[in-house]
């Protein structure tokens, strides 16, 4: 873990209580980073990934935990200032554990010697809080969910090499934005500086390839 922050979100977040399943709205919370996630639990699969929990609530993935992200940040609803709360993780291949003493359960197990969860102290009641309008707004200050569902994500575009353009990925449709002006997004999702007329010595032509995947119209050569 690295930081806790925290936050109040105006028009509020939802939140989903395991041990109940009740889904509540709530506008206090905590923005907390966390390192060393497996990136490799959270793939795409036939199998569930696991869900994190804070105490008795889900949390709300912020930033995901990929390979070459260094952190994954999550949201959750805020306990009691000042005091020791298990943030723990279920199982990957389990189903959501159900409410009542499932839940309470796999949070002892957790919870426990053997498990992977950990107490973390929350911030005083007199810590700063950062606030913004809404959940979205904070996704994309954070830069969560900026790497999926058509939105541009330079880092996610680096790691796969592509350079412009919308490409799918095991992540989602993803957009890597525009190239540098005075050049064009060819069909592999690469830069390409289009040639001109000049550039190729042509005076004429209509169907002239300009190097990138279009075509050049040179216009008709002159009639003698």
């Amino acid at each position: 873990m690295t930081s806790v922050e925290r936050v109040h979100i105006t028009r509020g977040f939802t939140v989903l209580r395991g041990d109940t399943q009740e889904e509540v709205t709530v506008h206090d919370g905590l923005l907390i980073k966390l390192q060393g996630l497996s990136w490799t639990e959270f793939m795409p699969r036939a199998m569930p990934p696991p869900s994190l929990v804070l105490g008795d609530s889900y949390v709300n993935m912020i930033v995901d935990p990929f390979a070459f992200r260094p952190a994954t940040v999550i949201l959750t609803e805020a306990p009691p200032p000042d005091t020791e709360v298990g943030l723990w993780m279920t199982l990957p291949w389990e189903v959501a554990p159900q409410p009542g003493a499932d839940f309470k359960k796999a949070q002892a197990r957790e919870l426990g010697p053997k498990g992977r969860g950990v107490n973390i102290r929350t911030p005083s009641a007199d810590a700063p809080v950062s606030s913004y309008l809404s959940l979205e707004v904070l996704q994309e200050k954070v830069g969560g969910r900026r790497s999926m569902n058509g939105v541009h994500a330079p880092e996610l575009c680096a790691s796969i090499h592509v350079a412009c353009g919308f490409t799918e990925t095991i992540h989602g449709r993803i957009d890597c934005g525009g190239c540098p002006q005075g050049q064009t997004c060819t069909q592999d999702n690469t830069c390409c500086t289009p040639a001109t007329c000049a550039s190729l010595g042509r005076s004429c032509g209509s169907v002239v390839p300009d190097g990138c995947g279009a075509s050049l119209d040179c216009g008709a050569c002159p009639v003698r």
